[in-house]
């Protein structure tokens, strides 16, 4: 009976899985995918719906049989919590069992790799949490952004924030949930995961630029989990020193601050390309020629779509055919430009992908946490 048991909890762990990324199925589809016969497969969804971990959503269009009801995760089921750093502020999101944002709230603490900071981390937290009425016994998991190289159980390297070696255990310490901590533009990423797309790759146009491959669902580290680090690729030979001390980065031709100068915001700086401000049109031409090289490079090492994200990507849309038409200049092997694409989580990229990379970690605690 116990091997039984065992064998229906892993059935029931590889369905919750195989349902965070196919999000809808049909009960004969999760018996196919996950290779089981068709009443092991209907044992282990029954018990599910019952529980309240999964759903029916809908049927498929009749074939002239009975028609084919689909199932999904029950959004409702748990919570996961994200958690975005920044050099000046921590975002923190609560997301449904589905990755939608539920609640979000910055609030402006400034990061220092000592002891009080990583208090005040928990302590925020647990704030937010309390002031949102959030139950936490629904939570699965933390996941936590953060802007550096991470591998096993350490940050190995941050240039942003002047780090190197730091133990994970210190952002897990005065976090009372499942931690799990991940590169910030792999969260971001991970958020932009859809049925229709399993591979793409994902350029983030951030506070430091950077990227994230995501191959067959499955997030692409390398050999030391440094896959994606394109904002360190040489864009200008010679170029303008990047913030690593290497001349002619990505990132110092496609930050943010390039466009805002530290003066102004991304918003008030694009109200300005739209009123006419010729310095501002000029500064945007510059940069847009700058990613037109970076995507047409990348594009003829992957051959894949790129997603265009970060705090530039969200105001890339209006803009994207000038883009198409600078970066078909350069590519002379694709008929059309049409693998570049805006993202689609304009708000909360960071902080709701890293909620959605613990739920995948620890998604399973759902067969914990709901009664049998």
């Amino acid at each position: 009976m116990a091997g039984a048991n065992t064998g229906k909890r892993q059935n029931q762990e590889r369905m919750i899985q195989l349902l965070r990324t196919e999000q809808e199925l049909t009960k004969q589809d999760i018996a196919r995918r996950l290779r089981l016969s068709m009443p092991t497969a209907l044992q282990s969804i029954n018990d599910l719906i019952d529980r309240g971990i999964l759903e029916e959503c809908g049927t498929l269009e009749s074939t002239g049989g009975r028609k084919a009801k689909k199932i999904r995760l029950h959004r409702e089921a748990g919570l996961g919590v994200g958690i975005d750093i920044a050099l000046h502020h921590v975002e923190l999101v609560v997301t449904d069992l589905l990755g939608t944002v539920r609640f979000g709230q910055t609030v402006p603490l400034r990061f220092r790799d000592e002891p009080d900071w990583y208090r005040a981390l928990g302590a925020a937290l647990e704030h937010f949490l309390q002031a949102k009425q959030v139950d936490s016994d629904r939570i699965l998991g933390v996941g936590i952004s953060f802007p550096g190289i991470i591998s096993g159980d350490q940050i190995v390297r941050s240039h942003i924030f002047n780090l190197a070696q730091v133990g994970l255990e210190r952002f897990c310490r005065h976090i009372p949930y499942p931690v799990a901590v991940a590169n910030d533009a792999n969260c971001a990423c991970f958020a932009e995961l859809c049925p229709e797309r399993p591979t793409y790759l994902y350029i983030s146009l951030n506070e430091s630029v950077g990227g994230s491959l995501m191959i067959e669902n499955r997030l692409l580290l390398g050999d030391r989990c440094q896959a994606g680090e394109i904002g360190h690729m040489m864009l200008i030979p010679g170029g303008t020193r990047c913030y690593c001390g290497k001349p002619g980065c990505a990132d110092a031709y496609l930050s943010p601050k390039v466009l805002t100068g530290g003066t102004r915001t991304l918003e008030e700086f694009f109200r300005a390309v739209e009123g006419g401000d010729s310095e501002a049109r000029e500064q945007w031409n510059r940069y847009l020629e700058h990613l037109a090289i970076l995507v047409t490079n990348l594009r003829m090492l992957i051959d894949i779509d790129l997603i265009l994200g970060g705090e530039v990507g969200k105001y890339i849309p209006p803009y994207l055919d000038e883009l198409c038409a600078r970066a078909a200049r350069y590519d002379r092997f694709a008929r059309d430009v049409d693998y570049l694409i805006p993202c689609t989580r304009t708000e909360h990229a960071f902080a709701a992908g890293a909620a959605m990379l613990a739920l995948e970690q620890y998604g399973s605690r759902l067969l914990e946490t709901q009664p049998k």
